[in-house]
């Protein structure tokens, strides 16, 4: 029988249509044939916790191609997951609710339904100390996420989630990169007619191994995986405290905990080389912040500034991110206060804090390396021109003795890139972009930017090299549908430029072998026949200077 979506049906339950007990049918002829020899009263059903009709199946043998399940004729069905991992939700409450009575864990463990199927989640709670674990099967959107996520804290005192493959969005693992330092995921492994369970622990430098369930532990704090180290920090927990009747209203901290603790939380979030939200940052550095006024954020974030190093260090206030990537408007007010300058507009602002974020990514990332400088702003709040990042030319200083140290003349600008202000490497991407936005004679001054963005790409690393590959394809599609774009010679790529200088050694080795085989050939044209009599003596008798003259 094929399932609804193509595929065969390779799992299904035992016992009847509402049971829980999975199992995934063995696909070789003998291995199905011992199967049924352990297990002659076994039905197989597909089962409705599976999405399945609740009809019976039978289990059919093949020596020719792979065994599967079959429903009885004038079945219909309309169940779309059929493979082995179509029922991992039930595998994955058989290992919980062993690996609890294990462990003596009054639990329980119930499948969700999020809107695609009975496999879009599975929950595991226990019961006495209010945690909750929730095992992530299908792929949710970040606002749903972060909906689920409060409903469920304001239930429990802990609550962890474990992803499975492909279900956390980029936003969901950024957040809980900044608030844990590491994100937990899950696996299946196939033994026979099960699947096991597998997790661990990933950030966004290394992840931990893979290990059974048995090798995790459910501590105070929540699930526990070997190898992770948290970096909760552990608040008020409200619906914990409301059972025992002993709720407390924690006490504000002092300013001077407040900037210590949200200037850990700017450099742990520049060390992971994630932009959190404000929402972010007070689930990590303490959950009184999220209730202050902007001013008062202002001012704490100055006090930050002050805090974290001197002048020329990154401003960690630049990774504080809205919910569209760009920059908190407040920050403005941060740059400003610090006296960095007052950026004139919000594009402005958004590139100015992308090379602050990147310097603080340098500085305080793993490995470090050295940050690119600050970029300038002019006194009414624009981008300042910026000077070329390339080295002074060296000279080499020769002592003669008795004569004359003469200066080494300035190398001349080459004339394709008459036009073109020194830029830094890294700026020329951006150059290329306002070169297609500003009015004027924009195409003679993008090509010359072009030029100068090929000798920049010998000198880039990753990630800029490819930003700025991206940016001139970009530009020379935009070139090339100008009417007005200066002609020229036809761009080659270095593989093309280098065969043609193969091709073109080659032809001049061959010309040289033939010019000196030519020479050879009239050299020993030119030459005289040597005279085998020559040097001989004369024969006895015999004059050779008196020839004889015919009569």
């Amino acid at each position: 029988m094929i399932g609804s979506d193509g595929r065969l049906v390779q799992t299904a339950v035992i016992g009847g249509p509402d049971s829980g007990r999975a199992i995934i049918l063995p696909t070789d002829a003998d291995e199905l044939t011992r199967w049924r020899r352990r297990h002659p009263a076994y039905t197989y059903w597909c089962g409705t916790q599976l999405g399945g009709c609740g009809n019976e199946l039978s289990d059919r043998l093949y020596r020719d191609k792979v065994c599967h399940f079959a429903h009885r004729p004038h079945t219909s069905c309309h169940r779309t997951a059929t493979g082995a991992a179509s029922a991992d939700h039930l595998f994955i409450k058989d290992d919980l609710a062993a690996w609890a009575g294990r462990n003596k864990l009054k639990a329980r463990t119930t499948s969700r339904d999020l809107g695609t199927g009975p496999a879009d989640a599975v929950d595991f709670r226990v019961g006495a100390a209010r945690q909750h674990v929730r095992f992530q099967f299908s792929r949710l959107a970040h606002t749903e996420w972060e909906q689920a996520r409060q409903r469920l804290s304001s239930e429990s005192a802990t609550l962890d989630w474990v992803f499975g493959p492909g279900t956390a969005q980029p936003e969901t693992m950024e957040e809980l990169y900044d608030e844990y330092g590491y994100l937990l995921r899950f696996r299946f492994e196939t033994h026979g007619a099960v699947r096991r369970i597998r997790l661990r622990a990933e950030d966004p430098r290394r992840s931990t191994d893979w290990v059974p369930l048995d090798a995790c532990a459910m501590t105070p704090e929540g699930l526990r995986v070997p190898g992770a180290q948290t970096r909760r920090r552990p608040g008020p927990r409200p619906a914990a405290d409301a059972g025992t009747g002993r709720a407390e209203t924690p006490g504000r901290r002092s300013r001077e905990e407040q900037v210590l603790a949200l200037k850990e939380a700017l450099v742990s979030a520049a060390r992971f080389r994630t932009r959190p939200t404000w929402e972010a940052l007070s689930r990590t550095a303490g959950s009184d912040l999220l209730g202050l006024s902007v001013p008062d954020r202002i001012g704490l974030l100055v006090a930050v500034e002050r805090a974290a190093g001197g002048e020329g260090s990154p401003l960690l206030s630049s990774l504080i991110r809205a919910e569209e990537n760009d920059p908190a408007p407040y920050v403005r007010d941060v740059v400003a206060a610090v006296g960095c300058g007052v950026p004139a507009t919000a594009a402005v602002l958004k590139r100015w804090c992308q090379r602050e974020a990147d310097r603080a990514f340098a500085v305080y990332g793993g490995p470090s390396r050295t940050p690119p400088p600050r970029l300038p702003l002019t006194p009414d709040g624009r981008l300042a021109a910026q000077q070329s990042a390339e080295p002074a030319e060296r000279h080499t200083i020769v002592h003669v003795k008795g004569g004359k140290v003469q200066k080494s003349a300035a190398r001349p600008k080459p004339a394709h890139l008459a036009g073109v202000p020194l830029l830094r490497d890294t700026e020329i991407r951006h150059a290329l972009r306002n070169a297609r936005q500003t009015s004027g004679p924009r195409t003679r001054y993008a090509t010359a930017l072009m030029a100068r963005a090929e000798e920049a790409l010998t000198r880039l690393p990753e990630p800029q090299y490819s930003e700025l590959v991206a940016e001139m394809v970009t530009t020379r599609r935009w070139l090339d549908s100008r009417p007005d774009t200066p002609e020229g010679k036809p761009r080659k790529s270095r593989r093309a430029a280098k065969a043609a200088q193969a091709q073109k050694t080659a032809a001049a080795k061959q010309s040289a072998r033939a010019n000196k085989t030519q020479q050879g050939k009239k050299t020993q044209q030119g030459k005289k026949g040597k005279n085998p009599l020559q040097g001989a003596r004369p024969l006895p008798g015999g004059d050779p200077r008196r020839a004889k003259r015919p009569r």
